[in-house]
């Protein structure tokens, strides 16, 4: 609004607008000062009866207690018996992703749990971590290291001392065999 083009009417606007702002001041301190009547003195400002209403609350958290997934899962497996049940039915009734229980199942309920069906879970039978059984060692073979075998390095290294003994000698080298790939 530039000041050098002011017309009556428009002071006139400001004018009620501004007393209806005072009024409506006037109006909430009335309020405040009967609420705080209310209480008897206790609150004197509209933040302070809010307070005094709405005592403060801390928010809760959206986690659980550690072990309690684990304990609701072996609930639904335990009431499901040996049909089991789906991981997405689980994931509903515990308003959990799928994904999530699916993970459970796959790292903590991999030893209390068996799999019936793709999907489908049940409670082990066995609640003890099943032993591992050793099963029995086949004879070792020699590990190929670059693709050779263990004959074809004694090769290897019999012809480069042959060739490092000549050279300290100060002969000329021989030149060595030829390795193939199966050598």
């Amino acid at each position: 609004m530039d000041i050098k083009h002011i017309t009556s009417d428009s002071l006139r606007r400001l004018l009620n607008l501004t007393t209806k702002k005072e009024q409506l001041i006037k109006a909430v301190s009335d309020v405040e000062n009967e609420i705080a009547s209310a209480f008897k003195g206790a609150a004197t400002t509209a933040v302070e009866v809010a307070e005094a209403v709405t005592p403060f609350k801390p928010k809760k958290s959206n986690r659980n207690k550690p072990g309690s997934l684990k304990d609701r899962i072996l609930a639904l497996l335990e009431a499901a018996g040996d049909e089991g049940i789906r991981v997405k039915d689980i994931a509903e009734k515990l308003a959990a992703k799928p994904a999530n229980i699916a993970v459970w199942f796959s790292t903590t309920g991999k030893t209390i749990t068996k799999k019936v069906a793709p999907g489908r879970f049940a409670k082990s039978t066995s609640s003890t971590k099943p032993a591992k059984a050793k099963a029995a060692k086949k004879p070792a073979k020699a590990k190929k290291k670059s693709g050779l075998t263990p004959e074809g390095r004694a090769k290897l290294a019999a012809s480069m001392k042959a060739r490092w003994a000549a050279k300290r000698a100060g002969k000329p080298a021989k030149k060595g065999f030829k390795l193939s790939k199966k050598s």
